[in-house]
């Protein structure tokens, strides 16, 4: 017998970024609302002459448009929001992520003559409400400052999305990944955690970018 008061499924789909360096987009949608977690491009291979650019396939979203409530950025790497003006043309909606992630952002749209686009800048640990979803930012060190993952809470429980990160203890902004808020996450329980898994099967860690420091001031010299 099935429980009329069961949460709705929460339904996950990548558009880009899967088993691919790139392209990054993911839709989430529960009943009749949608999150889309970064609009990425990624560069042709070879054998794509004549193409400069390479969008994922919005045809899913522009079905639902009615129901896509806002766009969240992890960071401002071409490979996460290099689609946005493109897609945005065909399902607009507003825009959120940190203020440099945004600004970067804006130029693009600056160049393809888009306005009217509502965006709002947010902070880490920021909180928002888009239609039965809340998506909490949470601040992670990368090679490009803003970036954060998301945790996406919706009735069927919470969603961690990475995006691209590493764990820095000394990063050059001084703002280390934020593993108190990941950790109280999982303390609550968490339904699935989408990682960012680039060059993963390699062994050993990441070098902190502070490391590199030196190495470029004796070049600079």
């Amino acid at each position: 017998m099935t429980n009329a008061n069961a949460p709705s499924k929460l339904r996950i789909v990548s558009l880009g970024g899967v088993d691919e360096i790139g392209k990054n987009m993911t839709v989430f949608e529960y009943e009749d609302d949608i999150v889309v977690i970064d609009c990425g491009s990624i560069f042709p291979k070879e054998d794509l002459l004549g193409v400069d650019l390479v969008i994922p396939d919005v045809t899913y979203l522009v079905e639902k448009k009615k129901n896509v409530r806002g766009y969240l950025f992890t960071h401002g790497h071409e490979d996460h929001i290099g689609a946005t003006p493109y897609i945005l043309r065909q399902v607009p909606a507003p825009l959120y992520g940190t203020k440099l992630t945004l600004a970067l952002v804006d130029i693009k749209l600056k160049e393809h003559r888009l306005g009217n686009i509502p965006m709002r800048v947010v902070q880490p640990r920021d909180e928002i409400q888009l239609g039965k979803f809340t998506a909490k930012f949470i601040h992670v060190s990368h090679s490009i400052a803003g970036a954060c993952a998301i945790a996406l809470t919706c009735p069927a429980g919470t969603v961690v999305i990475t995006g691209d990160f590493k764990v820095d203890y000394t990063p050059i902004d001084g703002h280390v990944t934020d593993l108190a808020t990941f950790a109280e996450l999982g303390e609550k329980g968490v339904l699935a955690m989408l990682c960012e898994s680039t060059n993963v099967e390699r062994p050993g860690h990441t070098m902190s970018e502070m490391k590199i420091g030196s190495t470029f001031e004796k070049m600079f010299r």
